[in-house]
């Protein structure tokens, strides 16, 4: 690698790790109606086209949806984020959440996709509420904007569901995820 690549890979890192922290606060009401709509409009498209997903839902405490998110990696770099809203079991949305990712892997892939986190108790929905840095596993090949990923925490209990709305390329890589929570009534007087 050049010095070139290897400064730009260590700002990127420290950029990175300063997203930590990115609280979730400062939602407008605009901002939170529009927000609320998309995650709907989300949950709705995934509970028509995945089979598993009624069953996640059902067993869940709680879940996040994060709609409209970019993720992707250049050779061995990348990221990503959104903001999401965090649901409870009835449905109401109780919480808003930023998501910053750094990606650490190989090839050259890009997706823009909606998801959603599902916490099966209330313990891995707390961990979420804490905030903090986890690490999973994302590999993904599109090509014309048709094309499928996968994604995998490997230091939290969270089950992931995602529905690319367009991408292309190959890519295998690390995730460093980044999740902050603020319920919703405080993220919307900040």
């Amino acid at each position: 690698m050049t010095r070139i690549q290897t400064a730009s890979a260590a700002a990127v890192l420290l950029a990175g790790l300063g997203l930590g922290g990115c609280a979730a606060t400062g939602l407008t009401p605009e901002a939170y109606e529009i927000t609320k709509a998309e995650c709907q409009a989300t949950v709705t498209h995934l509970a028509n086209t995945e089979p598993e997903f009624a069953s996640l839902k059902d067993g869940s405490v709680a879940w996040a949806v994060f709609p409209g998110e970019f993720s992707g990696i250049s050779w061995f770099l990348g990221g990503a984020g959104s903001d999401g809203l965090v649901f409870d079991k009835s449905g109401d949305v109780m919480g808003y959440s930023r998501h910053a990712r750094i990606n650490l892997g190989v090839g050259s892939f890009g997706q823009y996709a909606d998801f959603v986190i599902f916490f099966p108790d209330q313990a891995s929905l707390d961990a979420f509420k804490q905030g903090g840095w986890s690490v999973g596993g994302e590999m993904g090949a599109a090509i014309l904007g048709l094309g499928a990923s996968g994604q995998q925490s490997m230091t939290e209990d969270r089950t992931f569901v995602s529905d690319p709305r367009s991408g292309g390329g190959l890519g295998a890589y690390f995730t460093f995820d980044n999740f902050s929570y603020n319920n919703i009534n405080d993220a919307l007087t900040n």
